[in-house]
């Protein structure tokens, strides 16, 4: 099957998910880089004139809150986009529960045991099933998290995680990954789980030609489940063109590799 044209704008942001997060989260980051300019400013006020000193300290603090609404106000409007995007498609809001996390017993959905979905929507696109939301878990020190796509698959798939550098550290499933050498993608891509030429196989030149279309993603698999993995906050435009290019990467997968899955299930203990 031929892959479908991708041709709905995308946008890519040149923030790290990580970072993107964290600033959106609201969480120390955002005060250690306010204080990181709060203090040169209080040592140049001091240098140049006193009496400036708690004004400048006033008006970065009123800067900071600033910035705290208007992600705010970013957060609401961005739900209610995908709220309206899920209603005219004609797809479930809130359709999570705590279960949901039970769908994937496999890296990294189950390093962390406080982790939690929230924000899912369930639906169907192209002949699939699916359940998107975000997932938020820790992630050494800090609260991460990513958007989730799980889509429907019809025969096993064999345990593989590949993901995009940029979402290695809200995502790894690993700590020692091998560099994937894939021709055609701007991003470099890694693989944290499973065997290198399967994941090789996967993303074959029609499948990266799919996916250098959209923002990178990665994706985990496991037997009847494959999630995709992709940078949290995204407009549904983006959400809707990597949707395609997830569905597209499913329909080209080879042969072999869905054999690898069946050979793999088949050793698993019942």
């Amino acid at each position: 099957m031929t892959a479908a044209p991708v041709s709905r704008r995308t946008r890519r942001t040149r923030l790290r998910p990580d970072w993107v997060w964290q600033l959106r989260q609201g969480s120390a980051l955002v005060f250690v880089l306010w204080f990181a300019v709060a203090v040169p400013l209080v040592i140049v006020g001091l240098l140049v004139e006193p009496r400036w000193v708690g004004w400048l300290v006033l008006v970065w603090f009123l800067a900071l809150v600033l910035f705290t609404l208007a992600m705010r106000l970013a957060d609401v409007r961005l739900r209610r986009a995908w709220v309206d995007m899920a209603e005219q498609l004609g797809w479930e809001v809130d359709a999570g529960g705590p279960a949901v996390l039970e769908r994937w017993p496999f890296p990294p959905f189950t390093t962390d045991p406080a982790a939690e979905v929230f924000d899912v929507i369930a639906g169907r696109h192209r002949g699939r099933e699916l359940l998107t939301g975000r997932f938020r878990h820790k992630v050494g020190s800090r609260q991460l998290g990513f958007d989730f796509l799980d889509l429907a698959v019809d025969r096993p798939l064999p345990p593989l995680q590949v993901l995009p550098a940029s979402l290695a550290p809200v995502a790894a499933a690993s700590l020692l990954p091998i560099s994937l050498r894939v021709e055609g993608l701007s991003s470099p891509y890694l693989l944290f789980n499973g065997r290198e030429d399967l994941a090789g196989e996967v993303l074959h030149p029609r499948a990266v030609e799919a996916l250098a279309q959209v923002p990178p993603f990665g994706f985990s698999c496991e037997g009847r489940r494959f999630v995709l993995i992709l940078p949290a906050y995204r407009d549904t435009d983006t959400a809707l063109a990597q949707l395609d290019a997830a569905c597209d990467l499913l329909d080209l997968m080879p042969e072999h590799v869905w054999q690898a899955g069946e050979q793999w299930l088949a050793t698993r203990p019942l």
